[in-house]
């Protein structure tokens, strides 16, 4: 198993052995490719940015303009 950060989905995504799509065993430490449910395709030790971009933020619908 492999917890990645997705950029894409903005958050960890715990991922299968299903989901590699490439490994290099030479390369020391070893490289190995996943793709995220979304599609996006990252490192497999792809780790959370030290300040992950803010989410935008949603219009309050209760909230009358």
């Amino acid at each position: 198993m492999f917890a990645p950060y997705c950029p894409t989905c903005r958050k960890r995504m715990l991922l299968g052995p299903r989901r590699i799509v490439a490994a290099d065993l030479s390369a020391q430490p070893m490289a190995v490719t996943v793709r995220c449910f979304c599609g996006t395709v990252v490192a497999a030790d792809n780790p959370v940015p030290a300040n992950p971009p803010a989410l935008p933020r949603r219009a309050d619908p209760r909230r009358v303009a």
